[in-house]
């Protein structure tokens, strides 16, 4: 799955404190990891000059075991590089729409090879602009990003699952959309959610 993909790109690998600067908490809900951050008002935990954060201790497999080894994508440029420098493995393939690139990176994997503790990190020019998600996110859980649309760099809609208690793994109730704007200013750029669309299961 190497290679670079420009606008729409779905996530088929997952099946797939904010006002202070703090990462908001995940809870458990329903044997699911509960995204919060997307019930309460938006507010943008991405901030320049912030580094590429760590990622979450390993859940599952690491996601380049042997069984697993073909869905991960070798370094191909700055971003890849840093990301793997910060202990992070890109896998699924790259995006990128103008001068935006999206990368996919995970902590672990299933047993399915579905990526778990994963996030996806936006670069515009070359430099960190921020993560889609305030909180690592796992495949089937709530808040599990999927598709992801880059309209022509300057605005990111993300698919994010939406489960409740008695949800099946495979069929979350809603999905909810959030709606990305890219900024580009003196002090760098900076991806900023503006708004979270909701949509119930078709």
């Amino acid at each position: 799955m190497n290679g670079r993909h420009a606008g729409i790109f779905a996530f088929g690998l997952a099946a797939l404190a904010v006002a202070s600067g703090a990462a908001p908490r995940a809870q458990r809900s329903g044997g699911t990891l509960a995204a919060t951050w997307l019930d309460a008002p938006l507010a943008n935990w991405n901030r320049h000059g912030r580094g590429l954060p760590k990622p979450p201790a390993p859940q599952g497999d690491r996601p380049d075991a042997p069984r697993c080894g073909h869905l991960v994508r070798p370094a191909t440029g700055a971003e890849d590089r840093a990301v793997l420098e910060a202990g992070w493995t890109p896998f699924g393939a790259l995006q990128v729409a103008a001068d935006v690139t999206l990368v996919r990176a995970a902590s672990g994997v299933d047993g399915m090879c579905r990526p778990l503790g994963y996030q996806v990190f936006t670069y515009v020019g070359g430099q960190l602009a921020g993560t889609l998600s305030p909180v690592p996110m796992s495949a089937r859980s709530d808040g599990a990003a999927g598709e992801i649309e880059a309209d022509g760099g300057e605005r990111l809609r993300v698919t994010f699952a939406r489960y409740v208690k008695d949800d099946p793994l495979c069929c979350p109730s809603r999905h909810d959309v959030v709606v990305y704007r890219v900024e580009r200013g003196p002090a760098g750029p900076l991806v900023v959610p503006v708004e979270v669309l909701r949509r119930a299961k078709p």
